[in-house]
């Protein structure tokens, strides 16, 4: 039984012609069964192409809701962070001077853009944090200083230049 490439060759010819008996009804089932199959691989390509999407939309999903809960825990009230963004550093640092009596002890006012540079002379280590805490009190933060300590008896005083501006 040894199997003839030219006499399967021939049949095979005879089926695709439609000469072999059935061959027409052989050939509208194979070719059938190749669309069904062609169909279906596309159609379970884009499901699993869509599922593959949807998982990872989900995630996207999860990290925004995870990085929004994280901001929101960072992020001063929402009341707050107008105050800030419209605060009036000069005024404010007028009214904290003025309560303060620092009077001639402030030596210059310039503005830096949104912020101002100051300088203050004559100040103790007490009235220093006084100071500060009452600018942050106010919505305004030093973003930079240079303190220069001088001795004056037993005590020192500072003359602080700083950037001073809005707490974002």
């Amino acid at each position: 039984m040894a199997l003839n490439f030219e006499q399967v060759l021939n049949n095979s010819r005879a089926i695709i012609q439609g000469e072999a008996a059935g061959s027409v009804k052989f050939l509208i089932a194979g070719l059938s069964a190749l669309v069904v199959w062609v169909g279906v691989s596309l159609v379970s390509g884009w499901i699993s192409q869509s599922e593959m999407t949807l998982k990872t939309q989900q995630g996207r999903w999860h990290t925004l809701l995870v990085l929004s809960e994280q901001y929101k825990n960072l992020s001063p009230s929402s009341k707050g962070s107008n105050s800030a963004r419209n605060v009036d550093v000069p005024t404010v640092f007028a009214q904290v001077s003025e309560r303060m009596q620092l009077g001639s002890r402030v030596n210059r006012i310039t503005p830096d853009g949104r912020n101002q540079s100051v300088e203050i002379n004559r100040l103790y280590a007490e009235e220093l944090a006084e100071l500060q805490r009452q600018l942050e009190s106010r919505g305004v933060k030093f973003i930079a200083a240079e303190l220069r300590a001088l001795p004056a008896g037993k005590e020192r005083l500072m003359t602080v230049s700083a950037i001073i501006g809005p707490m974002n």
